[in-house]
């Protein structure tokens, strides 16, 4: 099978994943962080729903030209006061509290002299000052959070200041990953000469964490063809009720790479074996149907760090999100200047991995200083990708280059 272009194999799992059909769940607002929103989440009232004075100060009832006002009573955030403010009285209040009917403007508790129950005011307010209206931030009836929005913490937090105890959310994806190889051990474990750990069992599952996959189980095979068949068996099962399969390792052209092997006999039906891109091109995409449910992606990604990290973003990042039912799937460009030089030949895309920051005030990238597919280290503060289309050529020190950033913003 020839190698796709990373634009090809995203047009196929968009395709094969169209109608993927999403379960409906209410959740309590404390579980409802890294979920999908599964339906529009609209204002039940103006917000604010009454007026409300920004800071401590004192509400008034304005009497002309006057500056001497009486104050008859006091409240704080969360209390009311219904009785008639007339002209020439003022109420003192605290930050977020309910303007009292009758008051059309509020002063600054600094920006008055009081003595006893009489403040003087240092300059003469207009109606409106300081006061925020009924529906400042919207309108009763206006969709605050779309219908596929990622919830993040502040998205909780608007759908709780709409009233809502219970979210609906998509049913979340449950992950199966696998790890492969006979020379990884995990954390704690006594490493032999020419073994090393397995990082990667734990940068992807904190990565899936950070997409807000919270079911993911775990599993590592040797890829020792002597244990082939017991190991698909425990893939096998683990894979039962996952809704993604994601592996890394395995998947080139060695003597030992069987995982795809371990997915034809899961009943994988291959779409692709290899990424035209750098680093990440031994890639693999298949699909395993089910009778009355959704099809089971495969993302098979290779071994090395630098590679499947790449891989994770670019490919299993988009079909993660069109699984969980998120509308926006893709990660922004920033436009950033190069700090380092970019030399490597491209002839195919390359996304080169390293840090995007800001001097002042203008987005700079910086490449790790190892680039390889097994680079590690790197990834310790990896948070962007430049883009280096097929055939582009060199970039300088100071130059432009488009970068990929792998945050949500």
């Amino acid at each position: 099978m020839n190698a796709l272009t990373l634009a090809e194999a995203a047009a196929i799992w968009r395709g094969v994943l169209a109608h993927t059909t999403h379960a409906i769940e209410y959740v309590p607002p404390d579980t409802a962080w890294g979920r999908i929103a599964a339906a529009d989440i609209c204002a039940a009232h103006p917000y604010p729903p009454y007026r409300k004075s920004p800071f401590d100060g004192y509400a008034l009832s304005l009497n002309g030209k006057e500056r001497s006002y009486e104050v008859v009573a006091t409240i704080g955030a969360g209390e009311h006061y219904d009785e008639p403010v007339l002209p020439g009285q003022a109420v003192r209040l605290m930050t977020g509290c309910a303007v009292p009917h009758g008051c059309q403007a509020v002063v600054m508790q600094e920006s008055v002299l009081r003595r006893g129950n009489t403040i003087e005011l240092a300059t003469l307010p207009q109606p409106g000052d300081n006061i925020i209206p009924i529906g400042e931030e919207c309108q009763s009836g206006e969709v605050l959070l779309p219908q596929g929005t990622y919830l993040t913490g502040g998205a909780v937090s608007v759908a709780v200041a709409m009233g809502n105890t219970a979210i609906p959310v998509y049913k979340d994806v449950r992950v199966l990953l696998v790890t492969s190889g006979r020379e990884l051990v995990m954390a704690g474990e006594e490493r032999q000469y020419g073994q090393i750990y397995n990082s990667n069992a734990y940068l992807f599952q904190q990565l899936l964490r950070d997409e807000g996959i919270r079911s993911v189980a775990f599993c590592h095979v040797s890829d020792a063809p002597e244990k082939l068949a017991a190991e698909i068996e425990r893939v096998r099962e683990l894979a039962a009720d996952a809704d993604l399969l994601l592996s890394t390792g395995g998947v080139s052209v060695g003597l030992y790479d069987t995982m795809p092997q371990l997915f034809q006999h899961l009943g994988a039906r291959e779409l692709y074996r290899r990424i035209a891109m750098r680093p990440g091109s031994a890639s693999y995409g298949g699909l395993i149907e089910r009778k009355g449910g959704n099809a089971v992606p495969v993302l098979g990604l290779s071994g090395n760090p630098s590679a499947a990290f790449n891989a994770f973003h670019l490919l299993a990042v988009p079909v993660l999100r069109q699984l969980r039912g998120e509308k926006r799937g893709d990660f922004p460009v920033v436009t950033c200047r190069l700090n380092g030089n970019l030399t490597k030949e491209n002839p195919v895309d390359r996304f080169v991995q390293g840090r995007l920051s800001f001097v002042q005030g203008q987005p700079v990238f910086t490449p790790n200083h190892v680039v390889t597919s097994s680079a590690l280290l790197g990834l310790k503060a990896a948070n962007a990708l430049a883009l280096r289309p097929k055939h582009s050529p060199p970039l300088t020190e100071g130059e432009e280059v488009p970068v990929l950033l792998l945050r949500r913003i």
